[in-house]
């Protein structure tokens, strides 16, 4: 029984594998370099990052208005601040009309000058310097397709989770005794044996990284699965709702701001989020970042009510509920954040992993698959001169 079990597995972890290769070696290759995004960034695109002017900043609210004036047919999603008080201020933008494209959705301002230091647009089919990254980040997480790539990709990691773990389970070894032999590559026995422990070993070592790499980006691509499970376990915060009043916010951009980090003045403000037209959330959402934040875009996040700026939430995900702990670290783990530089050293080596496992796995299939052929060869041979 034990036997046919391990048959069928060995089966469902080669063909499951085969079937994921090129996938995964798209998502390895391009989540290696995301590790690394806004270095690769900055030293493709320095306009984006640093500043040629010096000078007193511009309040944020005029700089609002420059975008919002300048580009007529778009309104001001929300700003995107470095830590970096030299750089650029990031605006992103969102159409007016509903399914329109814009040609440009990103611009940096020059906070002193008020000025257009920069353009992208991040769904840009496009190997450009400056949309690059983007680009790499959409093929990663959306296969370019937007919500129903994210579907796939998180459906794919989950087959690939289930992938991983049959393949720790047929390298564990029997006996207590047989992880030396399991976790070493045997020199000088052929080219077989070396891709066969390449696998095993490399897989012994890293797979359970690799796993929590796998599930984290499923959790993060399948948010309408995740939530409902992790809320059944252990209740997630919902956002607030802030006043639905008509018309303008009372409150500008500078005093959301201002509130939300009187809540925390050790913090950093690292994203603004305006939905200052959404007539059901007329509020503002503030992203800030700790000194020991677990991202690198800050994991706190501040509701400011658009219409009297009285702060209606703030968000902390390592001190809400364990739903809220578990939701807020996935993208953390994911991209190695959670443990700085090391972490993401570590995920850009987990990315190469896939192409090794993509060559050794369908090495040892032509393999296997060239003994099974010369097996059924000889028995049919055996058979007619029985005859």
């Amino acid at each position: 029984m034990k036997k046919a079990i391990r048959h069928w597995l060995v089966k469902l972890h080669r063909y499951s594998g085969l079937l994921l290769s090129l996938f995964l070696v798209m998502a390895g290759l391009t989540g290696a370099a995301l590790a690394f995004n806004d270095d690769i960034d900055a030293w493709l695109n320095p306009q984006f990052y640093h500043l040629a002017s010096s000078g007193s900043r511009q309040p944020i609210d005029a700089l609002a208005a420059r975008v919002e004036h300048d580009y007529p047919h778009a309104r001001l999603a929300f700003f995107a601040m470095e830590q970096d008080a030299n750089a650029p201020l990031q605006a992103k933008l969102r159409s007016r009309k509903p399914n329109e494209e814009l040609a440009v959705d990103t611009v940096f301002i020059d906070p002193v000058t008020a000025a257009v230091v920069g353009e992208r647009n991040t769904k840009a089919v496009s190997l450009a310097p400056q949309n690059l990254m983007p680009f790499l980040f959409r093929l990663h997480r959306y296969l370019l397709l937007d919500k129903p790539g994210a579907i796939i990709s998180g459906s794919l990691g989950l087959l690939w989770v289930t992938t991983l773990l049959i393949g720790f389970a047929l390298a564990w070894p029997k006996h207590r005794n047989g992880w030396g032999k399991a976790l070493s590559i045997k020199r000088g026995a052929g080219g077989f044996r070396l891709m066969y422990d390449l696998h095993r070993t490399v897989g012994l070592v890293a797979g359970i990284l690799l796993v929590i790499t796998a599930f984290t980006g499923a959790v993060m691509n399948l948010p309408d699965v995740a939530r409902p499970l992790v809320s059944s376990l252990s209740a997630l915060t919902p956002p607030p709702k802030g006043s639905s009043a008509e018309g303008k916010p009372q409150i500008n951009w500078q005093q959301a701001l201002a509130a939300a980090q009187a809540t925390m003045p050790l913090a950093t403000p690292a994203r603004i989020v305006r939905i200052a037209h959404d007539e059901k959330h007329g509020l503002y959402q503030v992203r800030l970042r700790k000194p020991d934040d677990i991202q690198d875009g800050g994991s706190v996040r501040v509701f400011v009510d658009a219409a009297d700026g009285h702060v209606l939430r703030s968000l902390d995900p390592l001190k809400g509920s364990a739903g809220d702990t578990f939701i807020g670290v996935q993208y953390g783990l994911h991209t190695g954040q959670i443990l700085g530089l090391p972490g993401k050293i570590l995920v850009a080596f987990l990315g190469l992993l896939p192409l090794l496992f993509m060559i050794t796995g369908i090495a040892i299939w032509l393999q296997k698959r060239k003994s099974e052929t010369l097996a059924r060869t000889r028995r049919l041979q055996r058979a007619s001169m029985a005859q």
